[in-house]
Parts: structure tokens; C-alpha cells; sequence
């Protein structure tokens, strides 16, 4: 299995299988890192799109990460033992590079203390997935995940058939 992320597996023939919108991923989220209930310090993000759609957005870890790349002071690194993308909070200056240089926009500074935050899958137990109530995220691999997308293009191709 490839590098770790967490992955939003929807299924739109199934509402009870689509994001509910109920936040409760930001909250646990915060709860876990910060003993709080406060979405704006989550390190996962609900966006939403149009028609009342919401999708869960977190860190990717990219291949080439171009937040690691920018960070002027190696805050941000990759571990060989996890391969993650990390922040190390003692050489983080608060400069926003990485954020600005986030393709998906997963990395934030905290509003507490002004720091680079980031997915860090709870140290291998993504609280997040644990307690999402409709079960749309999980602890995945971008191989994993492109079979995912490849079959809901898939029905979805067939459905418009079916419609025709």
C-alpha cells in the first residue's frame, strides 16, 4: 500500500453514503489536537460546492509536496518512517508559504498560535474516520482511491444510459 491519506468515498446512489454536512470530522478533529470543539482549527475542512454538496478536503501528501519544497526553515519534512508530509511546529515561523503553495489547500495556520497546521492522520488513528456518522471517509492509498473514482464514474455513465 502506497503513502497514507484520507480519502472521501461517496456513493451518490446511496444519501446515506454523501457527506451529511454535519461537521462532526472538523470537530473531532479539534478535539483530538487541541481539546476543543473549534472547526477553525481543524486540520480537515468541509467545502462546500453548489446544490448544498459538501466534500471533506485534507492532505494529500503529495509525491513532489510543494509545501515541503517552499518552507523556508524545513518546518515541514517527510519522515522515512510514515512518509507523510509533517510539520515540525518548532521551525515554523508562521510565513504562510506552504499554504500559499498548497494545491488543495489543506494546510492552514492555526488561529491560536499562528503556526502551519496540517493532516497528520492522528499518528495513524484518523479520528475523523472513526466518527464520520454517514462513513464517507477512510484511511486510504491514491491507488485505492482512483479505483473508487474509476467505478463511480463508471455507474455514473451507466445511470445516464439508463436514463436515455
Amino acid at each position: 500500500m502506497g503513502r497514507q491519506r484520507i480519502g472521501y468515498f461517496e456513493d451518490l446512489q446511496d444519501p446515506e453514503h454523501i457527506c451529511s454536512r454535519c461537521h462532526m470530522c472538523e470537530l473531532i478533529c479539534t478535539f483530538h489536537h487541541h481539546q476543543v470543539g473549534n472547526p477553525k482549527r481543524s486540520r480537515i475542512r468541509l467545502i462546500s460546492l453548489d446544490k448544498g454538496v459538501d466534500v471533506p478536503v485534507t492532505c494529500l501528501n503529495c509525491e513532489d509536496a510543494p509545501c515541503m519544497n517552499i518552507c523556508p526553515t524545513g518546518a515541514l519534512y517527510r519522515p522515512e518512517s510514515d512518509g507523510m508530509v509533517t510539520v515540525k511546529e518548532d521551525l515554523c515561523i508562521g510565513c504562510a508559504m506552504c499554504v500559499n503553495a498548497c494545491p488543495v489547500g489543506a494546510i492552514t495556520l492555526d488561529p491560536v498560535d499562528g503556526m502551519a497546521v496540517k493532516c497528520d492522520l492522528c499518528g495513524g488513528d484518523p479520528q475523523c474516520v472513526d466518527y464520520c456518522p454517514a462513513n464517507v471517509l477512510k484511511l486510504t492509498d491514491a491507488e485505492r482511491f482512483a479505483r473508487h473514482r474509476m467505478r463511480g464514474f463508471v455507474k455514473s455513465l451507466q445511470a445516464s444510459g439508463e436514463e436515455g
